[in-house]
């Protein structure tokens, strides 16, 4: 900067403007440089390097989820609507700690959840997509419907870092699968071949349906593995309808700390029942304590219930949807007692006409009751129910 000062000063002021220039033109010339630099610099890595790195990341990701089973942690997950003014319109707050069993499956307390203002309704599926990609990047077991293209080297708060651009070999079809891969970017630590960054979206997305672009940091536990503990989106989704929403989404992960339960979840007769997306233990940094020690949750969720009803009865087909020939699937949101008697219904999503019927079919379903430790917890969870003429 100095040495720019001096350069202009010593100068007539009719020759300053041929000056700055000329150390414009020495600017332009000294980035392209660098940028070609850059573009060498990824030319250097062979076909055969290049694959070695993307097969060292993806399989590293298997292994850092695995990983994670170990650790309890927090999640500070934050999701606002934004108006026209940059005014907060509508807010979700929900802070949880969060620890796994022994099988990998997720049990979850919440310690803050005032009442929500957000517009809409967000799940805690919603919240583990943030948007529609999974925080902890991609699917190990996915990895194979992704193109990778290198893109060359980056260098972020002393890391030296490879970049790829992700995205799939083909797009699914959101009227044949519920399957959502990511589109976007992810950088590559260059000594512990891991992901410590990622920028990108959900796909498919649908007209009723939009992902903002996430961006995702992760730090370095315990000097092994790169867990999330960053996300953050700001975006505003355009919907076909011409409708569009300014959604921002802050999510915090904090307090890793080794340690599970051994929770033994099972039904009413006995039988291991499946591993629920989430329940509400207390977790406890401290190691593998005896079940015995484990205070049951109050409520687990369950995700899909349609296949553990023992009734589930069909709601019935609107007249006037007969004979417009209409169809379309409602999800209804449930809480099931410990006898296995639905106390709550809510409906979440689906056409009008059928909103009615479907809850009335949820509220009469059956359930066997889940014991956790042998004793008898609410369940929440979902039903779907399909209207096809």
């Amino acid at each position: 900067m100095l040495k720019k000062d001096f350069l202009l000063k010593s100068v007539s002021p009719a020759r300053r403007l041929p000056a700055c220039l000329a150390l414009l033109f020495l600017f332009a010339w000294s980035s392209q440089c660098w940028a070609q630099k850059s573009v060498e610099a990824a030319k250097t890595l062979s076909s055969a390097e290049i694959e070695g790195i993307i097969k060292s990341f993806t399989s590293k990701e298997a292994q850092f989820r695995r990983k994670l089973n170990e650790y309890v942690f927090r999640r500070d997950a934050l999701v606002q609507s934004i108006g026209m003014g940059g005014q907060i319109t509508g807010e979700y707050h929900r802070v949880s700690n969060f620890t796994f069993d022994e099988q990998g499956a997720r049990y979850e307390k919440i310690i803050l959840f005032p009442m929500s203002s957000f517009e809409g309704r967000v799940s805690p599926e919603d919240l583990e997509d943030l948007g529609g990609v999974n925080p902890f990047a991609l699917e190990p077991a996915n990895v194979n419907q992704y193109n990778f293209k290198y893109v060359g080297k980056e260098k972020i708060d002393e890391l030296d870092l490879y970049v790829f651009d992700v995205a799939p070999k083909v797009m699914p079809d959101p009227k044949k699968t519920k399957q959502r891969l990511f589109v976007g970017r992810v950088w590559v630590d260059d000594h512990d071949l891991q992901i410590v960054k990622q920028r990108g979206k959900g796909v498919p997305e649908t007209k009723d349906n939009k992902f903002p672009v996430v961006e995702t940091y992760r730090e370095l536990i315990d000097g092994h593995y790169w867990f999330p503990t960053y996300s953050y989106a700001d975006e505003e989704l355009i919907f076909d309808n011409g409708n569009s929403l300014h959604i921002r989404i802050k999510v915090r992960y904090t307090d890793f700390a080794m340690g599970h339960s051994k929770l033994v979840i099972t039904e009413a007769e006995g039988t291991p029942g499946p591993a629920p997306s989430g329940t509400k233990p207390t977790p406890s940094p401290q190691p593998s304590a005896s079940p015995q020690k484990v205070q049951p949750p109050e409520m687990v969720q369950g995700g899909l219930l349609n296949s553990k009803a023992i009734e589930l009865p069909e709601p019935e087909y609107p007249e006037d949807a007969k004979k417009a020939r209409a169809g379309g699937r409602v999800i209804v949101s449930v809480i099931v007692d410990e006898t296995g008697k639905v106390i709550s219904a809510e409906v979440e999503d689906g056409p009008i006409q059928f909103r009615r019927p479907a809850l009335e079919a949820a509220r009469k379903a059956r359930f066997k009751p889940m014991l956790v430790d042998g004793q008898p917890v609410k369940v929440s969870g979902v039903l779907s129910y399909r209207f096809a003429p």
